[in-house]
């Protein structure tokens, strides 16, 4: 129901756009994909069209906000959506902001993984990021106290995440049959959470706290080995964020900590990231900055692709009118010998056109671990965005 609203929603901001002169922004992308090292009866190539759609109204002390996606794929059934990753009304009240709808939060400070990010749901279909989430229908409030901001959410309906086509890229090579869920209410579960944000000097503190449905599932193969049985679990959880800005130095952490569920009973976990980012100002004698990126990660639930990863990055900002950026990461499991590389470069081309490369290469000595089952998706991806 909040899906069918929010495109009639979409629809009346497309056909009054000129009553919303300057607040409504659009972005048409058109993507190709390549996968060097498919495996036969996969894709060895994708394309897809994507259509967002970002607005916005005032009215006195309220404002509406949207954003939409629609997408389509030209083989991938998975990554085709019609999407309102934000679709909610704000105002305030009682000293508080409150906003009712389908909204976007980010939690977190690590460059490489967010274990405390437990709002959205991921669109992991789109292989966007960070930046590819659902909206979480959802009524939150937010208030500016003396010790820091406070956010208060209350998530209606559960969002599944979404998986690419079995022969598409990445996908284990099996369908992903119905979701399971340890709470008897299954998606129509409420989620509760609570933030507090602070600083103290150089240091940006958070502490925040979640009742609800995990985010990402527990996997597990059926009987016969033809499909992929996702169980979410119930999850709650401590989570704290920590982040150290010197002048050319940055200190990360975020941890969460708490209990979850399983397929065999409840069991308490704990995750972590801790990194470091060192930044050159004008290397070589220019305008470049170039930043040395080192991270561990720690994540004991059997979600995680394994249970501590090695991580280290360079960043690069170009300072240049175009906007040109790059950005590699590598991560190392050494206990199972598997590794994943990416790099993301944008640039762009003029004022409503910009281009962006990324890749990501998976690498593992075995089958059967989980970049293993990866081998085939490989992908190199060129989109090219016109902002309209």
């Amino acid at each position: 129901m909040i899906t069918y609203y929010a495109r009639c929603f979409a629809i009346v901001l497309l056909l009054t756009q000129p009553a919303f002169a300057g607040k409504v922004n659009g972005t048409l992308s058109s993507r190709l994909d390549f996968y060097p090292d498919h495996a036969d009866g996969t894709a060895s190539e994708g394309r897809s069209v994507e259509v967002k759609i970002d607005a916005f109204h005032d009215f006195d002390k309220s404002r509406i906000v949207g954003e939409f996606i629609f997408r389509g794929d030209k083989k991938d059934s998975g990554r085709r959506i019609t999407e309102a990753r934000q679709a909610y009304f704000r105002s305030p009240f009682a000293g508080f902001d409150f906003f009712v709808g389908n909204r976007q939060e980010f939690w977190g400070k690590a460059e490489s993984k967010n274990v405390v990010d437990v709002i959205n749901q991921s669109d992991a279909a789109a292989n966007d990021g960070k930046s590819g989430k659902l909206g979480a229908p959802s009524i939150s409030a937010e208030r500016y106290l003396d010790v820091g901001n406070l956010q208060l959410w209350y998530i209606s309906r559960f969002r599944e995440k979404t998986f690419n086509d079995s022969d598409a890229h990445p996908s284990s090579g099996v369908p992903v049959s119905s979701a399971q869920y340890a709470r008897k209410n299954g998606k129509d579960a409420d989620d509760f959470a609570a933030r507090l944000s602070s600083f103290a000097g150089d240091w940006d503190l958070a502490g925040s706290v979640f009742y609800g449905t995990a985010r990402d599932p527990i996997l597990s193969v059926n009987s016969n080995g033809s499909a992929l049985n996702p169980h979410y679990a119930l999850q709650k959880s401590i989570g704290f964020e920590a982040q150290y800005t010197g002048d050319v130095t940055l200190l990360k952490w975020e941890s969460l900590h708490g209990t979850q569920s399983s397929l065999i009973g409840a069991h308490d976990f704990a995750a972590a990231v801790a990194g470091i980012e060192y930044t050159y100002y004008g290397a070589f004698e220019t305008i470049w900055d170039i930043g040395l990126i080192g991270e561990i990660q720690h994540d004991d639930r059997p979600q995680a692709a394994a249970n501590q990863f090695g991580v280290a990055g360079v960043r690069l900002v170009f300072n240049d009118i175009a906007d040109s950026n790059f950005l590699f990461l590598a991560s190392l499991d050494r206990k199972t010998d598997q590794s994943f590389a990416s790099l993301e470069a944008s640039r762009r081309i003029n004022d409503v056109t910009s281009v962006k490369l990324t890749s990501q290469f998976y690498n593992a000595r075995t089958t059967t671990s989980t970049f293993g089952q990866l081998s085939d998706d490989d992908a190199i991806t060129l989109t090219l965005n016109i902002f309209f």
